[in-house]
């Protein structure tokens, strides 16, 4: 059964307003047809017009092959699992799927509880380097702080952890606050990032209304 976690605001870039974004679990068949209909020909539209020599990591386009109909069956039914989507102005805008499974890595915390992004989305027309005028700002912020409540929900005290696209790193590093354990040969050469309890509670502060600034 789908249900709301609430209304959370996001930012339009065009017009400048906070907008009513909400936050749904799990993902839904609304939102699989908002994929398939909206961000996946935008996705294949913009790769046929890649420059020659234009990298996937340059066009922010590392994940165009998840296929999330695909990615909710899987998840659909077990309960380690969770799934979250973020709908604003009648479209889906992120997707999320977590683990509850994972354990720390990061030493002064080593082998305790985690939630774990196993894949983070944020639709093609809210990226920079995907478009010059992206729309929303704030949707990626949105699901890791649903991540991080996640986490604290589970008595996991807001810790997280995921493996990056490079195209995200410095995100993941710089904005979220969130620890590089390095590059992990065994899942795909991928940087591989935490978040303690302690950087879960500064992100929290950095942006409490979850509208990024």
């Amino acid at each position: 059964m789908r249900s709301s976690l609430g209304l959370f605001p996001l930012r339009n870039r065009h017009s400048g307003a906070i907008e009513d974004a909400e936050l749904f679990v799990p993902i839904d068949g609304t939102n699989l047809a908002d994929f398939e209909q909206h961000w996946k020909p935008m996705v294949l539209d913009r790769l046929r017009q890649l420059p020659r020599g234009t990298t996937t990591t340059d066009a922010q386009l590392q994940d165009w092959h998840w296929d999330w109909r695909k990615k909710a069956d899987r998840f659909a039914d077990r309960l380690d699992y969770r799934s979250f989507a973020v709908e604003c102005a009648g479209r889906t805008q992120g997707l999320m799927i977590c683990s509850l499974v994972h354990r720390v890595r990061e030493p002064s915390m080593l082998n305790q509880h985690l939630v774990y992004i196993e894949f983070l989305h944020s639709a093609p027309w809210n990226r920079w380097q995907f478009t010059d005028t992206p729309l929303y700002k704030g949707v990626g912020d949105l699901l890791v702080a649903a991540a991080v409540s996640l986490s604290i929900e589970e008595e996991f005290e807001g810790r997280i952890g995921l493996h990056s696209l490079p195209q995200s790193d410095d995100w993941y590093r710089d904005y979220c606050g969130m620890t590089d354990l390095g590059v992990d040969s065994a899942y795909e050469n991928l940087r591989y990032f935490e978040m303690t309890a302690q950087q879960a509670a500064n992100f929290g502060r950095k942006n409490p209304k979850g509208v990024a600034s």
